[in-house]
C-alpha cells in the first residue's frame, strides 16, 4: 500500500493532464499511487490516460462534478495520506515530500498545505500574487469562521481518517465552493500546518462567465455554513458576501472596458443583490445602458479562486 494517494479529477483535460502528471512523476517522494478520475470527459481524455498504462489507476464515471470525482478517487485509493491535483495544475518536485514530512512529524496535524504561484494559461506568473501568501500561518477555527479562508485542493495533503470523518467533499456543491466547506469541516478534526514554499503552480482561467455561473453554489455554501455553525459564522457570511460583491464589481469594470455592457450588467445586478443600499452600484448598473466605449484588450477578467 502506498503512503500517499494522489487524486486527479479530470473533465475534458486531454490538453493539460500531461503537465500535471509529469509534475507528479517528478516528485522526490516516491511512495505514492496515482488515481485519475475521468468525470465524463467528451474529448480525447480516455485515449490520453490509456497511454500511461499501469502508472496510473483510472476511474471512469458519468459527469457529476469535481466533488463527486474527488470522492470517487478517495474510495478507489488506499494511502494513509491523500493529496489532490487538478488536471491543469503542476507541483514542484518537493510538494509530496514536504507535506508528508509535516503529517508524519506531527500526528495531531490533520492537514498540510503549501503556497501556490498563480500562472496564466500560457504558464506565465500572474500579477498581484500577494493574496497567495496571506494566512500561511495555520488558521484557528474561530479565524476561519470570522472570514473566508481557502487553500485550493492542489495545495493540500490530508489524512485519510479526516476525509472519512468528513465524508469527503460535499457533492451538493457541484460547481464550486466544495473546497471551502471541506476545509471548515476538516478544521473541526484538528489543526492545519502551512508550508511557506511555493510548491504549486495554479493555473488561472478567465473569470467571466465562470464566477457568475458559480453564484448559485456560493449561495448554497452560505446556507450550509449557517446551518452548521449558526451565529458563530456571521463574520464568515458577511465577509464572504462582501468578497463576492468585490469579484462582481471587478468583472463588471473589466467587461465595460472591453465594450461588453450587457455582460457587465449581469455582474452589477449581483452587486446590487449583495449591496442593495449602494447607490454607486445602481449608478454603475445604469451606465451599462449608455453607448459603449470602444473595446480595449483586457486580461483582468482572470482569477483562480472566484
Amino acid at each position: 500500500m502506498a503512503k500517499v494517494s494522489v487524486i486527479v479529477p479530470i473533465y475534458n483535460g486531454a490538453a493539460t493532464i500531461g503537465r500535471a502528471l509529469a509534475s507528479v512523476f517528478a516528485q522526490t517522494f516516491t511512495d505514492y499511487e496515482v488515481v485519475v478520475v475521468n468525470d465524463g470527459s467528451t474529448d480525447d481524455t480516455p485515449a490520453v490516460l490509456a497511454g500511461y498504462g499501469d502508472r496510473i489507476q483510472v476511474v471512469t464515471q458519468a459527469n457529476r462534478g469535481l466533488p463527486a470525482a474527488r470522492n470517487s478517487g478517495i474510495r478507489a485509493s488506499s494511502g494513509e495520506f491523500v493529496a489532490f491535483i487538478d488536471d491543469d495544475d503542476e507541483w514542484m518536485p518537493e510538494m509530496l515530500a514536504r507535506c508528508a514530512a509535516v503529517l508524519d512529524g506531527d500526528p495531531t496535524c490533520v492537514l498540510a498545505y503549501a503556497g501556490a504561484l498563480r500562472v496564466d494559461l500560457a504558464g506565465r506568473p500572474m500579477p498581484n500574487q500577494e493574496g497567495e501568501t496571506r494566512g500561511i500561518d495555520s488558521p484557528t477555527m474561530e479565524q476561519m469562521l470570522e472570514r473566508p479562508w481557502n487553500a485550493v485542493p492542489s495545495r493540500v495533503m490530508v489524512r485519510r481518517a479526516v476525509l472519512e470523518r468528513c465524508d469527503g467533499f460535499d457533492e451538493r456543491c457541484v460547481t464550486a465552493c466544495e473546497d471551502i466547506l471541506f476545509l471548515l469541516r476538516a478544521r473541526e478534526c484538528g489543526y492545519f500546518r502551512g508550508i511557506p514554499e511555493l510548491l504549486v503552480r495554479k493555473t488561472t482561467r478567465p473569470l467571466y462567465p465562470k464566477a457568475l455561473k458559480r453564484e448559485q453554489a456560493c449561495e448554497l455554501l452560505v446556507r450550509l455554513v449557517r446551518e452548521r455553525y449558526g451565529a458563530a459564522a456571521s463574520g464568515f457570511v458577511r465577509e464572504y458576501r462582501l468578497e463576492r460583491a468585490k469579484v462582481m464589481r471587478h468583472m463588471a469594470r473589466a467587461l465595460m472596458d472591453e465594450g461588453r455592457p450587457r455582460d457587465a450588467r449581469r455582474c452589477l445586478a449581483r452587486v446590487i443583490y449583495y449591496q442593495p443600499a449602494s447607490l454607486k452600484a445602481y449608478r454603475r448598473y445604469l451606465k451599462t445602458f449608455l453607448p459603449a466605449r470602444p473595446p480595449r484588450p483586457s486580461s483582468s477578467t482572470e482569477d483562480s479562486n472566484a
